[in-house]
């Protein structure tokens, strides 16, 4: 391995060091943490990503989806954003996953801008 290419996965480990030092990142682990914590919370999560897959191998299998599926998946999605620990978890996601594009899109920047 050359040296450059060393000196990138340092630059990415210390990222990552920044990156978990971050506010957005800790809430996100204090989230994710709270959720796997709480039984109730985590079963409502597990059914819907259960149903989100058996949706995904029905469009995969070429089977379109019911009404009733699609009533049943919305009704899922809406008690799993009422409780309180599901809600926190996954603003704490949609946080954290944003931080992660804004930094690829600053990396993309920085290749482009090489080049132009």
């Amino acid at each position: 391995m050359d040296q450059q290419y060393e000196d990138i996965l340092e630059k990415c480990i210390n990222l990552g060091k920044l990156i978990a030092d971050t506010p957005v990142y800790q809430e996100f682990k204090k989230a994710e943490y709270n959720l796997l914590h709480n039984e109730q919370a985590r079963k409502l999560v597990e059914d819907l990503q259960t149903l989100k897959k058996e949706h995904y191998l029905k469009k995969m299998a070429g089977t379109e989806l019911s009404k009733e599926d699609e009533e049943k998946m919305r009704e899922l999605e809406n008690v799993c954003l009422s409780d309180s620990q599901v809600f926190a978890s996954n603003n704490a996601n949609n946080n954290f996953q944003k931080l992660m594009e804004t930094i690829s899109g600053k990396i993309r920047e920085g290749i482009q801008s090489i080049d132009k």
